[in-house]
């Protein structure tokens, strides 16, 4: 770089450094935008704080690009979810707003500086050992309670779109708040719980906007192919959370996202590596079971989020348990 380019380069920087903030109304009152903290599609996530109060609590800013009608449609639904549904465990929505020029939406949200539990696997010091049980049944019993909200709704409410890089990981800031050690986030595929289907018409309907808007890997059977004659219920939820606990434990999800492999109901744990015969021994064969029972095939099967936050508790209790012996 010649010493004219490098001096643009320092100019364009002081500049960066010295010129205000964009400045954002939201709700009635002013916030300065920061640094963008997120982005995925069409959604940008930015750090704000109020422009009178600089030192007040930092918060999060979704910005998301309508390009098309359905966008605004889905924007729409994710606003109305939150409107829908109070819960600790669900992400509160601070503010909204729809603008139409430019075509864009504003959510304004509490700021998660700890992330998402995805970003906790992917810090795992050693990913051969996934993130502590305990740790695992805590977020699972938060979770239980964030979707129970959904489906307690009437009418019930299916959130859908479970997976780690959707729940917040909470911290002492928000703790002050009221809010949950692990909450719900990203509300854009919460839909009705309840879907009938009476035509091979309506059942390629539901496979396509699912194919859209549930990520593969922890989308439930009966959304890959449902049948022409069917009732689809909340149980998906159920489904995916059995994903996200066997992905918090083991770093990936326990199917590729195919339909070969979802409907084939083989859960594999991943045996312990070679020399290190130590390894994923505290995933007990009774939190495995709990796995393998929560991705059952057969949805009336599954168990309820009741029964499974019970079990975490029962778990929990077991492994207080016997460290207690081991250290007498």
């Amino acid at each position: 770089m010649d010493l004219w380019t490098w001096a643009l380069h320092a100019v364009a920087a002081l500049l960066k450094q010295v010129q205000p903030p964009e400045r954002l109304v939201l709700g009635g009152r002013a916030y300065d935008l920061g640094p963008m903290i997120g982005e995925g599609g069409f959604a940008y996530v930015y750090e704000v704080r109020e422009s009178q109060r600089p030192d007040s609590r930092a918060l999060a800013l979704k910005r998301v690009r309508i390009a098309l009608p359905e966008h605004r449609e889905r924007i729409q639904n994710e606003i109305a979810a939150h409107h829908a549904v109070r819960s600790p465990h669900v992400i509160p929505l601070i503010a909204s707003e729809l603008r139409a020029e430019p075509p864009e939406a504003l959510l304004l949200l509490p700021l998660y500086r700890n992330g998402t539990v995805q970003d906790l696997i992917e810090r795992s010091v050693d990913p051969d050992h996934g993130l502590p049980i305990k740790q695992i049944l805590s977020i699972t019993k938060d979770v239980c309670a964030g979707l129970a909200a959904f489906h307690k709704h009437e009418p019930p409410l299916a959130f859908r779109d479970l997976k780690p890089g959707n729940i917040l990981v909470g911290d002492a800031a928000n703790a002050r708040y009221g809010i949950g050690p692990a909450v719900l986030t990203d509300l854009g595929s919460v839909a009705p719980a309840v879907v009938r289907i009476t035509s091979r018409r309506e059942a390629v309907a539901l496979q396509e906007l699912c194919a859209e808007t549930v990520t593969a890997p922890f989308r439930a059977p009966e959304l890959f192919d449902p049948p022409s004659t069917a009732t689809i219920d909340a149980a998906v939820d159920v489904w995916a959370l059995g994903c996200t606990l066997f992905t918090m434990a083991y770093g990936t999800p326990p199917f590729d996202g195919t339909l070969t492999a979802v409907v084939s109901g083989q859960v594999t744990f991943p045996g312990c590596p070679s020399g290190a015969p130590h390894v994923r021994v505290r995933y007990t064969p009774a939190f495995q079971q709990l796995i393998r029972d929560i991705l059952t095939l057969d949805p009336s099967m599954r168990p309820s989020l009741a029964e499974i936050s019970v079990r975490c508790d029962q778990l929990l209790a077991n492994l207080n348990q016997q460290q207690q012996q081991q250290q007498v």
